[in-house]
C-alpha cells in the first residue's frame, strides 16, 4: 500500500462527509423551509429529487469522464467550490424558482467528488484493500446525513436556516482551497493516460461498449441498482413508523437518525473488511459475500416490515436493515474498479452513480410512493407497509445478478474477470 493512501482515504472521506451534510440539509430544515416559501409537498418533493438527482446524475457523467483525464484534486477542489458557494447563496432564496436553481448548481459541484475519489482511491490502494477503502469513503453517506440532522439541531435555533446553509458554504469554501493547496493526484495503475489522453466523446464510446460486452460490468450495476430500490423504498420509513407502527413523530425520527447512523457505518465498514476477506480467500470473492450477504439480510429486512413495534425484533431488525443498506457501495465498487480498463475508472464510476441514484433509488422511491397510494385507494389497512415490502423484494433480484457477475469474464482481460493481478500488470 502506498505511504500516502489513508492520509488521502481520510481527506476524501472528510468531503464525502461534507457532501452529504450539505446535500441533506434541506431536508433537515424542511418544517422551516416549507412554511417560509410557501411550497408545496410536491415542490418540495422535486427540490430533494428531480430537481437535484437529474443534474448530479447527468453531469456526474461528463465529470467521471473528464476525471480520466485531468488532475483530479484540481475537479474535486473547483465542484466542492461550486456547490459549497451555491450552498452559501442558497441561505438567499426567496422563492421554489430560486431553490430549484439552487439544487441544480449544487448537484453540478457535486457530481465532480465520488467519480474522481473512487478512482484516486484504486489507484492509492493495492487491490486486496479496495473495498475496505471504498466502504470507509462511504461512510460519508451515514455521517453526513446524520451530522446534517444534528447541525440543524445544534445551530439551527442560533443561526436559523438561511444562516446554517450560509455557515456550511464557508467550510465548503475553506476546504476547496485545502484540496487544492495540499492533495496529490498518484500515479494512475494501469494505463498511459498521461500521454494518450483522449477526448470525452472517445471516453463516452468505451463506456457505451463495456456496457455492450463487458458482462460483469452490467451484471454488477444491474445487481446495484436493484439494492439502490431497497434503500429507495426507505424514503417512506418516516410515515411508517408514524402511522402503522404507533410511534411518536419525535421519537421516530430519532430512531431512524440514530439507527442509520450506527448500521449505516457497520454496514459500510463490514462491507468493505468482509469482501476483501472473501475476496482474499476465494476467486470473486467480493461478489460472492454480496451474494451471502443479501441471501440473509433481504428477506429479514422483508420479515421486519410484518413485525408490530412491541416485537423484541423490532429495533434489531430495524438495525439491521440499515447495515444491509450501505453493504453494497465497497464490494461493488471496487468490483467495478477491477473488470473496466484502468484508464474508464472515473467513468465507470459517473455511470454506477446515475444507475444507483437515478434509476435505482430515486426509482425505489417514486414505486413505493405509487403503490402506497394505490394500496390506499383500494382500502388496504397498511398501504405503506404493502408499497415498502413490494419495493423492498426487487432487492432479492441481487442474489442471481452477484452471482453472475462472479461467474462472468471480463473481455478485456484474458483471465478471471475480477483478478486484479491480471489487470494491473
Amino acid at each position: 500500500m502506498k505511504g500516502n493512501a489513508w492520509g488521502l482515504l481520510l481527506a476524501l472521506t472528510l468531503l464525502n462527509v461534507i457532501n452529504f451534510t450539505d446535500r441533506y440539509l434541506i431536508i433537515a430544515f424542511s418544517t422551516r423551509i416549507v412554511p417560509e416559501l410557501g411550497l408545496t409537498n410536491l415542490q418540495f418533493g422535486l427540490l430533494t429529487g428531480v430537481a437535484f438527482t437529474l443534474v448530479y446524475t447527468l453531469f456526474g457523467l461528463v465529470l467521471g469522464a473528464m476525471a480520466d483525464r485531468v488532475h483530479r484534486p484540481r475537479l474535486i477542489a473547483a465542484g466542492l467550490l461550486v456547490w459549497s458557494a451555491v450552498t452559501a447563496l442558497t441561505g438567499l432564496a426567496r422563492s421554489f424558482v430560486h431553490m430549484a436553481v439552487a439544487r441544480m448548481c449544487v448537484g453540478i459541484g457535486e457530481a465532480a467528488l465520488t467519480p474522481a475519489a473512487v478512482s484516486l482511491l484504486a489507484d492509492g490502494f493495492q487491490p486486496g484493500r479496495r473495498a475496505l477503502a471504498n466502504g470507509i469513503y462511504y461512510l460519508g453517506i451515514p455521517i453526513g446525513i446524520g451530522g446534517s440532522f444534528i447541525f440543524a439541531s445544534a445551530f439551527g435555533d442560533y443561526l436559523g436556516w438561511r444562516g446554517s446553509f450560509l455557515a456550511l458554504g464557508v467550510v465548503g469554501m475553506v476546504a476547496s482551497v485545502l484540496v487544492l493547496l495540499y492533495m496529490r493526484d498518484p500515479s494512475r495503475v494501469g494505463t498511459q493516460r498521461q500521454t494518450e489522453k483522449g477526448s470525452l466523446r472517445r471516453s463516452f464510446a468505451g463506456i457505451g461498449q463495456q456496457l455492450h460486452s463487458n458482462r460483469p460490468m452490467l451484471f454488477i450495476l444491474l445487481g446495484c441498482i436493484a439494492a439502490a430500490c431497497v434503500q429507495g423504498a426507505a424514503v417512506l420509513d418516516l410515515l411508517w413508523w408514524v402511522r402503522e407502527r404507533g410511534f411518536e413523530e419525535r421519537t421516530a425520527q430519532g430512531l431512524n437518525g440514530s439507527l442509520f447512523l450506527a448500521g449505516g457505518v457497520c454496514g459500510a465498514l463490514l462491507g468493505g473488511y468482509g469482501a476483501d476477506r472473501a475476496q482474499a480467500r476465494m476467486a470473486n470473492g467480493r461478489l460472492k459475500f454480496l451474494v451471502a450477504a443479501f441471501a440473509v439480510g433481504i428477506p429479514l429486512m422483508l420479515i421486519f416490515r410484518l413485525l408490530p413495534a412491541g416485537s423484541p425484533l423490532f429495533l434489531p431488525l430495524a438495525f439491521l436493515g440499515n447495515v444491509v443498506f450501505m453493504l453494497v457501495f465497497g464490494p461493488a465498487l471496487a468490483s467495478l474498479q477491477e473488470v473496466v480498463p484502468a484508464s474508464m475508472r472515473a467513468a465507470t464510476v459517473a455511470v454506477f452513480v446515475l444507475a444507483t441514484s437515478l434509476i435505482g433509488s430515486a426509482g425505489g422511491s417514486a414505486l413505493a410512493g405509487a403503490l402506497a397510494d394505490s394500496f390506499a385507494a383500494s382500502g388496504h389497512p397498511e398501504p405503506i407497509t404493502m408499497a415498502i415490502i413490494s419495493t423492498q423484494s426487487i432487492g432479492l433480484l441481487t442474489i442471481p445478478l452477484f452471482w453472475l457477475a462472479a461467474r462472468a469474464r471480463s473481455p478485456f482481460s484474458a483471465g478471471n474477470a475480477l483478478n486484479p493481478i491480471a489487470t494491473e500488470s
